[in-house]
C-alpha cells in the first residue's frame, strides 16, 4: 500500500523546469535577444545596449545598440546555435539562456567584444573578460555603455 501511495505522490510533485536546449534557425533581435528554433531567448548573464540606444563616444553620439546588435550577428553568422534554458520562459514567452556558438558561449562574447556588461550572478570569467576589453578599448569601452546598461550590470 505504501508503494503504491508513493507511486502516485511522485506524479504530483512539483519539480523544478528542467533545462531545455533550442537549436535551429537563428534571427538576432539585439545584443542580448535572438530566436532561436522559433522560441525567443535572453542571453544570461549579460546587460547590452537595446536596438535603439545612443551612447557617447568622444564628441560625438553613436547608434550603439544597432551596432551591439551586429556584434551579435557577426558572432552566429553561419554557425550552429544550441541554447540551454534556465527555468521557465517569462510572461512574454521569453527564456533565459546560455547560448553557444560552434560551442563559443555568446554572452561571453559580447563581453570580449565590449558590446556588453556581465551583471550580478553571472560567472566570474565574465568579470576578467570585461577589464580586458576595458585594459583595450574594445567596444563601447572606447566611449560608455547607456545609463541603463551601467544600472542593470550593478543590480542583477
Amino acid at each position: 500500500m505504501r508503494l503504491i501511495l508513493l507511486f502516485i505522490l511522485s506524479h504530483f510533485v512539483v519539480a523544478p523546469a528542467a533545462a531545455e536546449m533550442l537549436s535551429g534557425p537563428v534571427k538576432v533581435i539585439d545584443a542580448a535577444n535572438l530566436r532561436v528554433g522559433g522560441q525567443l531567448v535572453r542571453l544570461q548573464g549579460i546587460a547590452a545596449p537595446e536596438s535603439g540606444d545612443r551612447c557617447p563616444l568622444r564628441t560625438v553620439t553613436i547608434k550603439c545598440g544597432r551596432i551591439a546588435t551586429t556584434a551579435l550577428m557577426d558572432l552566429t553568422a553561419g554557425a550552429k546555435v544550441q541554447c540551454e534554458t534556465h527555468g521557465k520562459p517569462n510572461a512574454k514567452g521569453v527564456y533565459l539562456a546560455t547560448c553557444k556558438a560552434n560551442g563559443y558561449d555568446l554572452s561571453e562574447g559580447m563581453v570580449y567584444t565590449g558590446w556588453a556588461r556581465p551583471v550580478k550572478g553571472s560567472p566570474k570569467r565574465y568579470r576578467a573578460i570585461e577589464a580586458g576589453a576595458r585594459k583595450r578599448g574594445r567596444g563601447l569601452w572606447r566611449g560608455d555603455f547607456p545609463d541603463a546598461v551601467n544600472k542593470a550590470a550593478a543590480t542583477r
